[in-house]
């Protein structure tokens, strides 16, 4: 994300969070530790003033529920945006 700002307006502010141990998690098939991980760091960002979140990882698209229930704000993926601009071009 953080190499992306030119493609957001100028009155966005980026902030990033790292899930630390959430991969390891994944790869170990401990998906419910993963989510847990993940919606650890969306709630920190919350807590930080964020107003909406990205999961700009493939493999992050999994716990957006999980996000979603720990934040209450809204969760935007990679895969879901991926879907919806095919819709889109495919009308």
């Amino acid at each position: 994300m953080q190499s992306m700002p030119p493609e957001f307006p100028p009155h966005i502010a980026l902030r990033t969070a790292l899930a630390e141990g959430a991969l390891d998690a994944l790869d170990r098939g401990d998906g419910a530790t993963h989510d847990q991980l993940v919606a650890q760091a969306a709630r920190r960002l919350r807590e930080q003033g964020c107003t909406r979140i990205a999961l700009a990882q493939f493999s992050l698209a999994r716990a957006r529920q999980a996000c979603e229930e720990a934040t209450g704000l809204p969760v935007y993926t990679t895969v879901h945006a991926a879907v919806d601009q095919l819709r889109r071009r495919l009308g």
